[in-house]
């Protein structure tokens, strides 16, 4: 199914890649700011945590944790703005209208989830120290945020075309990141292993988006036919 290429197309598309990009970049500056504060959770909704591990980082390394939060936000701009242009990929308007529904509905538990976490790292960064967090809320926020997305990755996966070895990846990874993420509810500790089928989701988007605008840039390098109109009879 070859969709007509139009400005809001390739406006769209290259709004998917670039926040398919931002989303790649921000999911390797995490790991290495991790990296700078070695045993340290700066983002503690990630992995279940006691009361007095959960406020931990808070206390210790609040500036970390407000860097962490700043690329947060960066990141669901990022992958609201790849899902938003995903949709446009989609053959069936429904699905992937309420797959988009759903990612929104992700991004805004994201969103109150790190004002929570930037709010009390913010207070701490002063001469208080913080004594106690809503975690029970907060690990409610975040196992809902992951419900959103997954349901939002399982319908964009129906509602994708099949036609081409790439977008069947795109689905084939949507399905597994699904798979991942269920099974993550009852084993926490597969939670690292789920960023992997949704970055390679991302990576694979962002190839979909540049073939798109390849094949757009090439069809406009085409030369219209010419049609004689004065041919003798």
């Amino acid at each position: 199914m070859n969709a007509a290429v139009t400005p809001a197309t390739q406006a769209l598309d290259r709004a998917g890649l670039a926040g398919a990009l931002v989303t790649l970049g921000c999911a390797i500056a995490f790991p290495v700011l991790g990296l700078l504060h070695p045993g340290t959770h700066l983002q503690p909704t990630d992995v279940p945590l006691s009361a007095e591990e959960f406020i931990r980082p808070l206390n210790a390394h609040a500036d970390a944790v407000l860097l962490w939060m700043s690329i947060d936000t960066l990141f669901v701009i990022a992958y609201l703005t790849t899902f938003t242009a995903a949709r446009a990929l989609t053959v069936s308007r429904p699905l992937g209208t309420f797959g988009l529904a759903a990612m929104f509905a992700a991004g805004t538990l994201d969103m109150v989830e790190n004002a929570v976490l930037a709010v009390a790292a913010a207070q701490v960064s002063g001469p208080d120290q913080l004594t106690a967090a809503s975690t029970t809320v907060l690990y409610v926020i975040a196992q809902l945020k992951t419900a959103a997305a997954t349901t939002g990755v399982a319908f964009l996966a129906l509602a994708l075309p099949t036609h081409t070895r790439l977008l069947r990846a795109v689905v084939g990874t949507a399905a597994a990141f699904v798979v991942v993420t269920v099974a993550g509810v009852a084993l926490p500790e597969l939670g690292p292993v789920e960023a992997a089928p949704i970055l390679l989701l991302t990576a694979l988007l962002a190839a979909v988006f540049t073939g798109r605008l390849r094949r757009a840039a090439a069809n406009r390098a085409v030369p219209p036919a010419v049609v004689p109109h004065d041919l003798p009879v």
